[in-house]
This record gives structure tokens, sequence and C-alpha cells, in this order.
């Protein structure tokens, strides 16, 4: 679980800061901005520095991202031990562009660097575990989150009102929850939470149709590409992440299994139909959650739009250079229109803790 605040990003920078000084210094390198050359001068390499508090870990290094992560706890360790971690890392870093990932993490390349670099095993261990996880979010202690799990629970009963009213009062909770929230208005440099679900080959109508109907829960959604694979990075309360990434894991298999019954249904077929049928899915679900905010009294709109405002204002402050991107495609219009009808009457139920998640499901409820 990566964190971002206001402190956080002046704690990224001194960390950056301090890699520079000891890539030139040091390492010798040559450094430019934030990325540095190899000692050939052939290749460049970015200086990506986050923080996290969902690992044992003190640090890592993650050649996918060409990441350096580091514990949110070294923000209260000394600057020795902070450097000592940063140089661990960095060494991570080294061995990874002379060998690649087929090495051992901790290998004979790895000690070898450490050695040359006249680093002792205050370095080569630096990065070592925690003693506990106690900085580990217990999110899913959250009664916020007990309470919208019911209520989305009772979003699939077959009694089409009941399930409707579930829906809807699952929405003002989530609602409730971050007008009352820190997020809002209690402390001046409130966390924000960024996780990374969804790893495929490219990115897809299926993924944008999730991405749409999750930012229905109050969090805003990004595509991140690394080597080969593109992620959908998911910004905002902890809450709302927590829920938002097990309806993303819900949903990966029952869309799915929804274009399976539409196509049976409608004799539908191809990739033009069904990414149509997914759009149409993602576009109905957004409307009903739309119209419901029609709904709210005047200060509960206003109050929605600081929420929504402070998304963008965290989506600017974690993605500096943030470009957009538009689809683009033929369109089957028959299996949008099938695909908006069942978004419109699509209810979601997370079970959000691990014990229980073999039982979620979406259920379909066809118009009477």
């Amino acid at each position: 679980m990566i964190i971002y605040s206001k402190k956080i990003i002046q704690f990224v920078h001194e960390i950056k800061c301090t890699i520079k000084e000891i890539l030139f210094k040091e390492i010798c390198l040559k450094v430019s901005g934030d990325r540095f050359y190899d000692r050939q001068q052939e290749a460049s390499y970015p200086i990506k520095v986050v923080i996290f508090n969902n690992k044992s870990l003190l640090g890592y290094f993650d050649s996918n991202f060409y990441e350096l992560g580091f514990h949110e706890c070294l923000m209260r360790s000394s600057r020795e031990q902070l450097h000592d971690v940063i140089r661990h890392e960095l060494a991570h870093y080294m061995t990874f562009i002379s060998f690649g990932d087929s090495i051992q993490p901790h290998g004979a390349e790895f000690r070898a660097f450490c050695h040359i670099m006249g680093w002792g095993e205050e370095i080569s261990k630096a990065a070592s575990c925690l003693e506990s996880e106690s900085e580990v979010s217990d999110i899913e202690e959250s009664s916020i989150l007990r309470k919208v799990q019911k209520l989305m629970a009772l979003s699939t009963s077959s009694n089409k009102n009941e399930a409707e009213q579930a829906m809807i009062k699952s929405q003002q909770l989530l609602l409730k929850h971050n007008i009352e929230s820190k997020y809002i208005g209690g402390e001046d440099d409130e966390k924000i939470v960024l996780k990374r679900i969804m790893k495929q080959k490219k990115e897809n109508a299926k993924m944008r149709s999730i991405a749409k109907i999750l930012e229905t829960f109050f969090i805003s959604t990004v595509y991140n590409r690394a080597g080969e694979f593109i992620y959908l990075e998911i910004l905002g309360d902890a809450v709302n992440i927590a829920i938002a990434e097990y309806v993303a894991t819900v949903l990966e298999g029952e869309l799915d299994r929804l274009w399976n019954q539409a196509r049976q249904y409608a004799h539908l077929k191809g990739t033009i139909a069904k990414n149509s049928f997914f759009i149409g899915i993602a576009k109905g679900y957004c409307n009903k959650i739309q119209a419901l905010k029609k709904e709210y009294q005047s200060e509960v709109t206003n109050t929605l739009m600081v929420i929504e405002k402070k998304l963008v204002d965290a989506k600017a402050m974690v993605y500096r250079r943030l470009s957009s991107s538009k689809s683009s495609g033929s369109y089957c219009q028959r299996s949008s229109a099938l695909g908006e009808q069942m978004g419109r009457q699509l209810n979601i139920n997370p079970a959000i803790n691990r014990s229980s998640r073999s039982g979620a499901q979406i259920a379909y409820l066809p118009a009477s």
C-alpha cells in the first residue's frame, strides 16, 4: 500500500536528494534531474521513490516500475539508518542494471557491489524485516467497512425493492463516511492511499468499464504501464480503497459471466459487441448512481463537490505529469443498450473479509 500526504511528499523529496548525492559522490554516476546514467552514459534510469506501510521490510526495489520503496516508519528513524536503507536499495538497483532479474536478491553480485563501494554489513542488512507489522493497516476491522458490506450483501436480494433500498443505503453510508472523515475537514495532512490492481497485458473495454464503476466509490483511477503490463491504480481514502479493491476483483469475473448470459439471450458475438456491452454496463450503473445524487439535499451536493475536488487534488499531487488518453474503435449500439440495461440492474455484493470472499457475487436482476 503506497501512501501520500504533504509530509510524505516532503519526505520523498528528502530521500531523492540523498539518492542523488549518493549516486554522484559515492557511486560516481552522472545525475540529471530525476534520472541518472550508467557508467558509459549510454542509458539513463529514473529516480522514483514511494512510501509504503503495508510490508514488513524497511525498503524494496521494484524492477518492474524502476521504483525504490521506503517504509513510513523511516520518517521517525535516524538519518543514519535512513541513509543505510537508501544505500541498500540502491545496491539492488545497481545490480539489476548490471545483471537483470536473473540473480538472487542478496547473492554474490549484490554483496560484491557493496564490497566495492566499501559498504559493510550495516548497509547489506539495512532493509531487514521489521519486528512486527503494527504499521499494517487494520482497515478490515473498520466499522464503516462492515456496515457497507452488510448493505451490499442485501443489495443482491431477490426482492427488487429491498435490493434497491440496500444499494441506496450503502451509497448514503459511504457518502456520510466521506463527509465526516478527516479526508474532508479534519487533519491538514490526511493520507492518500494508492493500490495497483488488475495487472494485464493491455488496457481494454473491460478494464475501462470496471474503472468507471469503481469511481462511484469515491476513488480516482489511473492506468499505469510498467514493462509488458498495464495496471489500474486506484487512489483515495483507505476505506474507499478497501471497498473498491474487492469490488474490482468481483467485477473481473462477473462481467464475463454477464456477457455470456447476454450473448446467449440476444445472440451477440464478436469483440466489438463484447466491448460495447462492457462499456454499456458501466454507463448503466453510473447513471443509476448519478440519479441517486440528484435526490441529495443542496448541502450534501455541495459537500460531494468538495469530495470530488479533493480527489482531483490528490491525483494531481501523486501524478505530477499525468497525460490523458481516449479510447476509440467500432461500436455496437444493440450490445451497448443491453449492457446499459444490465448495468442499471447491477447490485454489488463484495465480501470484504478474506475468509468470506468465496461467497462474493453480483446479481443481475431482470427488469420486471
